[in-house]
């Protein structure tokens, strides 16, 4: 990684040397103010460039991908100040000389433009990482249920004395499960922690010997109850 980063920055060391080159070289009419202006927007733009080109801002192991929730925009307003900023020096510097400040006013606007699309940028990605911390939490609940029956479901399994009716109740909550969506409603978590706290209960049953069939019969009712309404309320 090391050897990448040094690479990095002598390829933009490099390329950095090569537009100041190209100006001194060629630009001989220019004054050494408007000189000075033409290189540092053409190293802005390429920074640009070079930024998204060798150092992407996607992060595969960001689950959240807040990035790509703002890439679109990012990539919109780095193209269009590109083009604007190229279009003005060549006109200004050409076709329609301008004065240095006027130039400097006109690259100052554009440079607004850019900051101001990538603050959107990063308000946009903002926005997607609150977004899936938000449905990460309201998801927690939900997985811990799934955790709940599933061990339950796995101790029945090893125990042989289990009557058929209550073996398939358990493994239909835990099918119907997968299809419960995350919901913000403050409802909804309530009845999700109920829901956990009674499967825990009916965990608990089976380690009382003599097994209360009766007893196991009504908690699990309560679960199916509870998980009733919680399907009711839907995903927020």
């Amino acid at each position: 990684m090391k050897a990448k980063n040094i690479f990095l920055f002598s390829l933009l060391f490099f390329g950095e040397v090569l537009i100041i080159f190209g100006f001194v070289q060629f630009n001989h009419r220019l004054t050494t103010d408007i000189l000075s202006l033409n290189i540092a927007v053409s190293s802005l733009i390429y920074c640009l460039l070079f930024i998204d080109i060798f150092i992407p801002w996607v992060d595969f192991n960001d689950k959240s991908q807040k990035t790509i929730g703002s890439i679109g925009l990012r990539w919109f307003f780095t193209f269009l100040y590109m083009l604007f900023a190229i279009v003005a020096m060549v006109i200004f510097n050409t076709a329609y000389p301008l004065s240095f400040s006027s130039q400097l006013l006109i690259h100052g606007f554009l440079s607004f433009f850019i900051l101001m699309g990538l603050f959107f940028a990063v308000s946009s990605a903002a926005q997607a990482e609150k977004v899936y911390d938000i449905e990460t939490h309201n998801r927690g609940k939900i997985d811990e249920m799934k955790k709940q029956t599933k061990e339950l479901q796995l101790r029945l399994d090893t125990m042989k004395t289990i009557p058929a009716d209550i073996l398939f109740r358990i493994n239909s909550l835990q099918e119907n499960l997968r299809f419960l969506s995350p919901s913000a409603n403050q409802s909804a978590l309530v009845l999700e922690q109920q829901f956990i706290e009674q499967m825990k209960i009916v965990g608990d049953c089976f380690y009382n010997t003599p097994l209360d069939f009766e007893k196991i019969d009504g908690k699990i009712k309560d679960c199916e109850r509870t998980f009733k309404e919680r399907k009711q309320i839907f995903s927020i």
